[in-house]
This record gives C-alpha cells, structure tokens and sequence, in this order.
C-alpha cells in the first residue's frame, strides 16, 4: 500500500512528465518556424548569375539569425533538460515559472525575423537581446528555485556542485545584458555575441 506522501510523489512525478514534454513540444515548434523565415528568393525567368548571387547575399542576414538562434535555442533545450534530470518533482512555482521561460521562448522567431530583416538596426538587434535576456533570467531563477530553495533537486547533487551550475548558467543573463547594451554602440557586436554565445556553452563542462 502506498503511503499519502508516496502517492503525492507519484502524482508530482507524472505532472512532471507531462510539463517536460510540453516545454520539448514548444521548444521543437519554435526551432522549426525559424526556418520559415528563410524564404527562397523571386528571380526573373531568364536570370543571370550575377542576379542569383545578389539574392543570395540578400538572404544571408536571414541565414546568419537562423543558426545562431537555433543554436541558442539548442543550448537552452540541453540546459533546462540537464536539470530536470536532477528534479524529483516540479511544485507549482516551478510549473509557472517554466512557463514564463516558454513565453519567452516563444518570441524568438518574431525577434529573429526582426533582426533578419534589419540586421543593422539598434532596436531591432536588442528587442532579440532583450527576449532572450528575459529567457536566461527566468532560467536561472528557475535552477536558483530548485537548488537552493527547495528540497526538489537530488540529493546526490553536492552544494559545490550547485553553485558550479548556478555560475554556468549566469553567463546566459549577463551576457545577453552585455549584448543589449554594447548594441547601442555598434549592432554587430550583440549579433557577433549570440554568435558565439553556443560556441561558449559548447565548450564548457558538461552540465550532468
């Protein structure tokens, strides 16, 4: 016979299932829309190659904000699956503040296509800065939630080891603020940081 506690346990560890797959669903549904926004180009009948190189060139600020937001994408993804392994459960605060991370998610596409279409406009370069700061922000309130105030986390996972994460996972929030700002000097730099942003994470230790 299950005991209440175990029963609440059980229940808590479905609902997690459940809200694991809903956030891989959306984040899938995102990665794939970004891919609409590179459009192949309209040319003449009879075009020449000089006409089809120049429609190439104008397709490359869509290409660049692809990759480097499917890539940021993608570090976000390994991150937030990383440490739902090392959960027990998800509570309710958890359930909505993965939610707000889902909302900024969400706006990556339009903030891509923003930036696609004026990759040299300041506003347009940090309204992509500012979705995904506010994405790493709610991220690591997230990780800050689970391995320092609550009992949600395993505990295998020593205190040094928490703190080893939480410093790993500020990168993202302090970066991207970075980014907002120094845009205002030159947009090439923030895209230049989104840019390596993945390369960064990459190359880090491994978060599991």
């Amino acid at each position: 016979m299950y005991k209440k506690q175990d029963m609440v346990v059980i229940r808590s560890a479905g609902a997690s299932k459940r809200l694991e797959a809903l956030t891989d669903g959306i984040i899938a549904i995102v990665a794939t829309l970004l891919v609409l926004e590179i459009r192949v180009p309209k040319l003449p009948e009879s075009y020449s190659r000089h006409q089809m190189m120049h429609a190439i060139a104008g397709m490359l600020p869509s290409l660049v904000a692809f990759i480097f937001s499917f890539l940021n994408i993608l570090v976000f993804w390994l991150n937030h699956d990383s440490v739902a392994k090392l959960l027990y459960y998800f509570d309710r605060k958890l359930t909505f503040l993965n939610f707000f991370f889902l909302l900024f998610i969400s706006l990556v596409p339009f903030t891509t296509a923003y930036v696609s279409e004026y990759p040299l406009d300041k506003v347009a370069v940090s309204a992509y800065g500012i979705v995904l700061f506010l994405a790493s922000v709610v991220a690591a309130w997230m990780y800050h939630y689970i391995a320092f105030n609550s009992n949600m986390m395993h505990i295998s996972i020593t205190l040094s080891t928490r703190r080893k994460i939480w410093r790993k996972i500020m990168v993202g929030p302090i970066a991207f603020l970075a980014a907002i700002l120094l845009g205002w000097l030159h947009p090439l730099i923030p895209i230049l940081i989104y840019i390596l942003m993945p390369i960064f994470f990459m190359f880090m230790p491994a978060m599991d």
